[in-house]
């Protein structure tokens, strides 16, 4: 059907696949990354001349691309909402259901690793003593959801300061941050990449209008600003001076994410894989660090030698990452169903009573009730504005 034969809703949703899609493409970037730095690197330390630098420049390159990316598309989504709204109802919610998915799944790792005792594995939670800690310093990858909570409380206590002040402080902020070593830390994740989830926020407006106007010629001149930044940053010296190019680099491969996920949602295939991937995001960002230490358990015990024998292979060698990465994708796509049906949902979304109670939401007394909720008040209110703006709850869960 063209677009012409299209309905208003149809059109909306298709004007917003993107933003799914770029949601779920980030996140498998976030996979791949750990899947080549936890999984094949190690793999690979001990086996003459099997390495793929291939590799090792396509980590280089996702460093710069997938937490810019998925956070500012994740400020995109709550740009209203916090921009508009005090820190009261849906925003408060939204803050407390991503504090609350870092709770449930720091104690989820915290028993995983109770259980799965090897110590080289990385990212470990051992003990009370270190849940404790990490309630408020995360050691983990689950950092991004603590993130999420502050992120969210702090912008919308200054959504009534100029934006260019808020930027420019968080800038010198996360320019600071890179500057500084932070050996085997993550927590230094939170104010170092603060300013690409307000980019997202303020800049929302523009990466709408960037989505809508995608073109070729666009993406070409957007990947040249990003390869010169990343040369820029190869020519200088010393952490102070990477320091210097983090922001940019990071605002020139966001611009090239998005660019490059709208013009590539235009063929079908790709757009559903990434939409589906897209609303599926919080399984596979909670899940994958649990998949890749079972399998380290697994490689570097009983099948250790199958996967030598797997990586002697340049094939193999070269394939490794790309089919990890798709397997424990896979593996985690369905778990969040199958929690709702043993009633383990909880594990993926802030329960509905305290959902409730924190937006203010009035359960319906009546069908007439609940018809009278049910129809817009106005244009804001339409599906594809309700789908950026909404709240956990109404999107099963997901990142933001």
């Amino acid at each position: 059907m063209g677009e012409r034969g299209m309905t208003g809703h149809a059109r909306g949703t298709a004007r917003l696949d993107w933003v799914d899609a770029t949601r779920g493409y980030s996140v498998a970037a976030v996979v791949l990354f750990h899947v080549i730095l936890w999984s094949y690197a190690p793999a690979i330390a001990d086996l003459d001349g099997v390495e793929v630098p291939f590799w090792g420049t396509v980590n280089s390159i996702l460093g710069s691309v997938r937490m810019p990316v998925l956070l500012a598309v994740s400020g995109l989504v709550m740009a209203r909402r916090i921009r508009t709204g005090p820190l009261v109802h849906g925003t408060l919610a939204k803050a407390a259901a991503n504090y609350y998915l870092y709770v449930v799944w720091l104690l989820v790792y915290a028993a995983f690793y109770a259980v799965v005792t090897q110590a080289y594995l990385p990212h470990r939670v051992d003990g009370p003593v270190e849940v404790l800690a990490q309630l408020v310093v995360p050691a983990t990858t689950l950092w991004y959801l603590l993130a999420l909570a502050v992120y969210t409380v702090l912008l919308t206590l200054v959504r009534r300061v100029p934006a260019w002040v808020v930027l420019t402080v968080l800038t010198v902020l996360s320019t600071l941050v890179h500057g500084q070593s932070f050996p085997d830390q993550l927590w230094n994740k939170v104010p170092e990449l603060f300013v690409f989830f307000a980019f997202g926020v303020y800049g929302a407006t523009v990466l709408r209008r960037l989505a809508e106007r995608a073109h070729a010629v666009w993406l070409v001149a957007a990947a040249v600003v990003a390869v010169g930044v990343t040369g820029l940053g190869r020519f200088t010296h010393g952490r102070a001076a990477d320091a210097l190019v983090f922001v940019p680099r990071g605002l020139a491969f966001m611009v090239l994410m998005v660019l490059a996920v709208v013009l590539a949602v235009r063929w079908a295939p790709v757009r559903r894989l990434g939409v589906a991937l897209g609303r599926q995001t919080l399984a596979v960002y909670v899940l994958h660090p649990l998949w890749i230490a079972l399998l380290t358990v697994l490689v570097v015990g009983p099948l250790r030698p199958a996967l030598r024998a797997l990586l002697a292979n340049p094939a193999g060698a070269a394939l490794y990452p790309l089919v990890v990465t798709a397997l424990l994708i896979a593996l985690s796509l369905p778990v969040r169903a199958l929690a709702g049906r043993v009633h383990l949902g909880w594990l993926f979304a802030l329960p509905t009573a305290w959902s409730d109670a924190l937006s203010g939401a009035r359960r319906p007394t009546s069908s007439r009730e609940t018809a009278s909720e049910a129809r817009p008040t106005g244009t804001m209110q339409a599906p594809n504005a309700a789908r950026l703006n909404g709240p956990v709850a109404a999107s099963g869960g997901e990142l933001p």
